[in-house]
């Protein structure tokens, strides 16, 4: 697939979900240059695997996660694995309740680890830390540090902003995120309240 035509795939998955959630689709120059760098993401090479969108609520991050969720689903790309296939899907999950589960039991972190794609929706909501008999854990890092490792695509949208992003999960964290992810900021204030501009990395 082109880029221009992953351009007009996207752009219709975005009106989609849009209309879904009984909305009305707004032809704006910020959402059509963030479809854009997504459709070069996936139709250009490149080192990156992942996608994050930052900024304030309610301005379309996470109708953009499920969009796309929604698209692969449509496409049905496969895979193959040895002798094997696979229809190339998203799961998604919110950031608080993928630190629930791991919080319940430690071991449902594997189900996400191995995830050919993963969307971590509201990253920041989750508790950053957790104490495990007396120890501290950090679920949700330790699972983005191995999707990191294994270059494993992933998606996170997050109302936190780059700087906020640093202090919260530490300067090792931030520097992954700037290596493996696309970095996109959503700096159209909300649909409901205004909302402060965000830089497109995630700083010092």
């Amino acid at each position: 697939m082109s880029t221009n035509e992953a351009i007009e795939w996207i752009e219709a998955a975005v009106q989609a979900e849009i209309g879904l959630r009984r909305r009305t689709y707004e032809d704006v120059p910020e959402l059509h240059e963030h479809i854009k760098k997504i459709a070069e993401l996936f139709t250009s090479p490149t080192y990156k695997f992942g996608i994050m969108l930052c900024g304030g609520v309610g301005n379309g991050k996470s109708t953009m996660m499920k969009a796309l969720q929604s698209l692969l689903i449509l496409l049905d790309i496969r895979i193959t694995h040895n002798t094997s296939f696979e229809t190339l899907g998203m799961k998604i999950i919110s950031a608080k309740e993928l630190g629930r589960q791991i919080r319940v039991d430690p071991k449902n972190s594997l189900r996400y680890q191995e995830l050919t794609m993963l969307g971590i929706d509201d990253l920041g909501e989750e508790e950053a830390t957790m104490m495990d008999y007396g120890n501290r854990v950090t679920p949700v890092i330790d699972l983005l540090s191995y999707r990191y490792d294994q270059m494993l695509f992933t998606m996170v949208t997050t109302n936190l902003t780059p700087k906020q992003i640093r202090s919260t999960y530490g300067d090792r964290i931030a520097d992954r995120f700037n290596e493996m992810m696309l970095i996109i900021p959503y700096e159209t204030p909300s649909f409901r309240t205004p909302q402060q501009s965000t830089d497109n990395a995630v700083k010092q």
